[in-house]
């Protein structure tokens, strides 16, 4: 006769109910992270596509990290947006800004390969993504105006 471990006896479970509860818990809310993630957005064009992953927008250019980061400051102005400060690279960058209402907007330029450049745009704490995906069309407007 075999003995069932401590912890799948159903008494156990009857005498704990805090246990119980805290593991339900724990169960519901890691179900909740994996489907709460991920939004595909398509951005126009025909193979376009960003995504909004938990309060921050990620998109592709097809050109070099410092083209992208030198038109990602302009698209800033443009928008409204005071930088606070910029940590550039050959292959990556930082740009952090303000907006009118003093949220921080944080903007991550990454080369992903030798053809195209990742931006990641996080607008406030939360991230908002309407704001973001303007930001990343002001700088595919600029970009294609270059």
């Amino acid at each position: 006769m075999s003995k069932v471990p401590v912890f799948f006896n159903t008494q156990f479970f009857q005498h704990n109910t805090m246990l119980k509860h805290t593991i339900a818990t724990l169960l519901i809310a890691a179900c909740l992270a994996f489907v709460a993630g991920c939004q595909n957005i398509p951005l126009g064009g025909e193979n376009n596509v960003g995504a909004f992953n938990f309060g921050e927008f990620e998109g592709l250019y097809n050109t070099t990290a410092p083209t992208v980061t030198q038109t990602a400051r302009e698209a800033a102005q443009q928008l409204g947006l005071t930088e606070v400060a910029l940590t550039e690279g050959k292959f990556e960058s930082v740009i952090i800004a303000r907006d009118a209402n003093d949220l921080k907007v944080q903007i991550k330029v990454s080369e992903a390969n030798s053809l195209q450049t990742k931006i990641r745009i996080r607008w406030g704490t939360g991230g908002d993504r309407d704001q973001s995906i303007k930001f990343y069309n002001t700088v595919e407007k600029l970009i294609a105006s270059k």
